[in-house]
């Protein structure tokens, strides 16, 4: 047999080249599909008018308001996780303040924790939420988002 022309060889090279990166590509493609960063989650008013941010495993929705911390837990997806069995943690910085609560299980999906907590668009939180049977999931709420917070209070004023 006679050897293919070296056009065709190289054509050949590149087209396997080609598919190779390709394939590569696809094969990543539902990755940055369906990733959520924190970045784009800054602009998003969860359905309990908070903060949302992602863990590896979960969407955490953030709400504070004066005597209560509510913290929302929903997949990558958004459908809602169970906390029944739950446990949780937050802590709230404000400065040189620093209040710190556990978070117990309430509802279908939240777990909170009930006091006198600092309302202020300087405040930074952190969250710790730990599913039955899974891992800890750990996130920051920082900055404290002003404009959901007000959302949050309307939300808590139209509801009463």
């Amino acid at each position: 047999m006679a050897k293919p022309p070296p056009c065709v060889r190289r054509t050949g090279v590149a087209g396997s080249r080609r598919g190779f990166l390709l394939g590569m590509a696809a094969s990543a493609l539902p990755l940055s599909v369906f990733a959520h960063t924190n970045d784009a989650l800054k602009t998003v008013i969860g359905p309990n008018g908070g903060q949302v941010r992602a863990t590896l495993a979960l969407h955490l929705e953030l709400v504070v308001r004066p005597t209560e911390v509510a913290v929302y837990v929903a997949d990558h997806d958004d459908k809602r996780l169970s906390t029944r069995g739950a446990t949780g943690h937050v802590v709230l910085l404000l400065g040189a303040e620093r209040t710190e609560a556990k978070l117990e299980p309430f509802g279908e999906n939240g777990l909170r924790a009930t006091g006198r907590f600092p309302v202020d668009p300087r405040l930074r939180v952190v969250v710790s939420v730990t599913l039955s049977g899974g891992k800890a999931q750990q996130e920051r709420f920082e900055p404290f988002n002003p404009k959901v917070t007000a959302a949050a209070k309307s939300a808590a004023g139209s509801s009463r």
